[in-house]
């Protein structure tokens, strides 16, 4: 479960459903996406991640990780999460928290470039949207608010 939608990918929003925390209470999701993450260069990716606003941290479903093919390996206080049974490809490294969950941290993790908005100068990106416009004109279409 995560809060910030925006660190998903492929979000199906017609999946609302009620959530049970470990506390009892009961929370509602507003969707679910594929959460794409960074490891070593190679994106590695989490299925049916559901989106349950006003979370205070991200959290791992052990069952859900389970039936999606991951495996998950239990020790000193940490979770390590697989990519499959060879145990070769490692996604993330959980610690446990006082309350015996796994908080998924993602502020550590770098969002996939395909959901990057620009990079670098925005002047180099309008360069290059436009063809290699020179910058006199873009600054002319800049001014004229064409852009």
């Amino acid at each position: 479960m995560i809060a910030h939608e925006s660190l998903l990918i492929d979000i199906d929003r017609n999946v609302n459903c009620k959530v049970k925390m470990g506390t009892g209470d009961l929370v509602q999701s507003i969707g679910k996406g594929t959460l794409a993450i960074d490891v070593q260069g190679v994106t590695r990716y989490i299925r049916e991640v559901m989106i349950v606003p006003g979370l205070d941290e991200n959290l791992l479903s052990v069952g859900q990780m389970i039936e999606h093919g991951h495996w998950l390996v239990f020790g000193d206080n940490e979770v390590d999460i697989y990519e499959d049974k060879q145990l070769k490809e490692l996604i993330a490294r959980v610690q446990m928290k006082g309350n015996r969950c796994f908080p998924l941290d993602l502020k550590y993790i770098n969002p996939p470039m395909a959901n990057r908005a620009t990079f670098g100068e925005p002047s180099w990106l309008w360069h290059r949207r436009f063809g290699h416009l020179n910058y006199i004109s873009l600054r002319l279409l800049q001014e004229k608010d064409m852009v």
